[in-house]
């Protein structure tokens, strides 16, 4: 059974067609990835988890930097999971890494999938699971629609990506203000904050980041 469907999926509006193909691919620069991957030693040090699945074109930019590479496939991932709590079926998703943590973290579009309760149980497993310092990039829609459609995002190297809308429509839930996503991702804080083309807000934060965010408005 598909658990994070039964979180986030909602049955579309009468009349809504449920477009399944892929939209055309989007270009866009993407300065919080950067700041991600800032200054990073290209030593195969550090550990990714990226909650999408798995695509070679990330593979290929995390390689640069890190030995430990995971693909959660959480927007994807279907799971025996009837009965349990969030923080059991974020715990059976994503499994602690003891040997290395990770410090880099993808979530991508995943606040936007969930409902708004599932978002705490997921942050405190990513807390679980992340190192101290640890990076956090996250990519939330800005754009008042009353429908949505999930997004594939594809790093095409260290400073840009490419998004594509795929599979049917849904009814949109709550869209998360600059404030909002802060308090969501606490303890992680958010350090910046970049407008992204196609009304997409992108955002970069830290596990235990001291220093006021910056933002590009």
């Amino acid at each position: 059974m598909d658990w994070l469907g039964r979180l986030t999926r909602r049955s579309p509006p009468p009349g809504t067609q449920r477009a399944e193909e892929a939209t055309p691919g989007v270009e866009t620069a993407a300065p919080g990835v950067a700041v991600m991957l800032d200054e990073l030693a290209e030593n195969g040090s550090h550990a990714v988890l990226d909650l999408g699945p798995a695509a070679p074109s990330n593979l290929r930019v995390y390689s640069r930097f890190a030995s430990r590479i995971r693909f959660a496939d959480l927007t994807g991932q279907a799971a025996s999971s009837r009965g349990r709590g969030p923080a059991d079926q974020f715990a059976q998703a994503l499994p602690p890494q003891p040997d290395q943590p990770y410090d880099l973290v993808f979530a991508w579009d995943v606040l936007d999938r969930l409902l708004p309760e599932y978002h705490a149980p997921l942050v405190a497993r990513l807390v679980e699971v992340t190192a101290p310092g640890a990076r956090l990039h996250v990519v939330v829609s800005a754009g008042e629609k009353s429908t949505t459609r999930p997004l594939r995002l594809m790093l095409l190297d260290t400073e840009h990506m490419r998004y594509e809308h795929t599979g049917p429509a849904r009814p949109a839930l709550p869209r998360l203000l600059p404030a909002q996503v802060a308090q969501v991702l606490k303890p992680f804080r958010v350090i910046r904050g970049f407008t992204l083309k196609g009304d997409l807000r992108e955002y970069v934060a830290a596990k235990g980041e001291a220093d006021e965010p910056e933002s590009d408005r």
